[in-house]
């Protein structure tokens, strides 16, 4: 027989595990209530104002306070300076060499190098670099040069272009052929390739998903070049489709989704992979100042009538075609740049964040000199002066 003292014992067992039980489920109750209520809030802040109160929390919560600069990168002066964002650091390039950056300017790549006009085109984790008129394409990550490809017997590159699945595709010069186009994976494996007999093509590039690429070829029409822009399949490496620019050349190239946009000397364009034009843009007697065609689902166009910058209209378009809205600006502006969706003007005295409504989302006065600016779809703009570069949190 058990003794009461025992029995008292075991009562007191049981007592005591009861309220642990009932604590245990109010605790995932409580929990439970929590993750609804912090689920309620992302969703009422991503639909106000676009999404605009979730992006900020989401910059507070990965930079810290809002509306503030921060000096991340300090580089030497160089008159050739180029700057691209690589991730959340920073890549420089000039004619004597490549430079991956950290905060505070820390250099952790450093490739010596000698290119008399560098170019650079940036993915979401994969750069390329190549020289106009060289001969060698660097491509690097965060971590510094993953592989580098040279044209045949010191032939020209004559561009180098990743795309939004990180896809680096090389325009050259073959012997033999009067162009070569030659698309590799992220780590370097061949994943297409395209010899031209007839044609040359100064531009190509895959698109977001990989399985189209689309070249810029110049032809021959009475007596003067014509762009054309050619889509490949690339499984079956057979035309899928050729569309004629109807004049001027292509200064550059961008592709989302279904859509190619094109910016002529002389028009501007959007087209389809099917082949439809949806839009067909020309500036007329109007000078085009810059442009930001990297845009969520936008592109930006800076026109004027005089070939000074500071008497000018800013002007969006949806890759629908359709007129977005129109700004009449006074001030000068010295460079632009569109991610997500955001586009950052650069003022002589100020940047401005504005959406594809040309909405001001954001402003920084006293921009310090800084040249260059570079959009980020977070929301986050980098500024780029002689030997600084700096982040602002809208």
């Amino acid at each position: 027989m058990e003794s009461k003292e025992t029995k008292t014992q075991q009562s007191v067992e049981v007592e005591e595990k009861k309220p642990k039980k009932k604590k245990s489920f109010f605790r995932r109750i409580l929990s439970l209530l929590v993750i609804l209520a912090l689920v309620l809030t992302a969703a009422v802040l991503s639909s106000m104002e676009d999404g605009n109160h979730f992006a900020s929390l989401r910059r507070w919560l990965m930079y810290g306070e809002s509306g503030a600069t921060q000096n991340l990168y300090t580089y030497a002066s160089h008159q050739g300076n180029r700057f691209e964002r690589l991730g959340d650091d920073l890549l420089l390039v000039n004619p004597n060499c490549i430079q991956i950056l950290q905060q505070g300017g820390t250099v952790i790549f450093e490739l010596e190098t000698s290119m008399t006009s560098p170019v650079i085109s940036v993915g979401p984790e994969v750069a390329a670099v190549c020289d106009a008129g060289g001969s060698t394409v660097y491509v690097l990550d965060r971590t510094g040069l993953l592989w580098s490809h040279d044209a045949a017997d010191g032939l020209t590159c004559y561009s180098a272009r990743v795309s939004a699945n990180d896809c680096v595709t090389i325009t050259e010069q073959k012997s033999g052929y009067k162009t070569s186009v030659i698309s590799y994976h992220k780590n370097g494996d061949m994943v297409f390739r395209f010899d031209s007999h007839d044609n040359y093509i100064g531009d190509a590039i895959m698109t977001d998903d990989g399985n189209k690429l689309i070249v810029v070829s110049l032809e021959a029409r009475g007596g003067v070049f014509a762009s054309n822009l050619v889509v490949f399949d690339v499984a079956t490496a057979q035309r899928s489709g050729a569309y004629a620019l109807r004049d001027g050349l292509v200064l550059e190239l961008a592709v989302t989704g279904n859509e190619i946009v094109t910016l002529c000397d002389k028009r501007l364009m959007i087209t389809t992979l099917d082949g439809e034009t949806v839009f067909n843009y020309a500036y007329g007697e109007r000078y085009l100042h810059d442009y930001a065609l990297t845009g969520a689902d936008f592109c930006a166009l800076l026109m004027g009538r005089y070939q000074s910058s500071n008497i000018c209209q800013l002007v969006t378009f949806g890759l629908d075609g359709e007129e977005i809205a129109a700004l009449d600006l006074t001030e000068e502006v010295i460079d632009m740049s569109a991610a997500g969706n955001y586009l950052a003007v650069l003022y002589s005295d100020m940047l401005v964040l504005y959406d594809r409504a040309l909405t001001e989302v954001a402003r920084l006065d006293g921009t310090d000199y800084a040249g260059h600016v570079r959009m980020s779809e977070d929301g986050t703009a980098l500024l780029a002066a002689e030997t600084s570069a700096w982040r602002f949190l809208p």
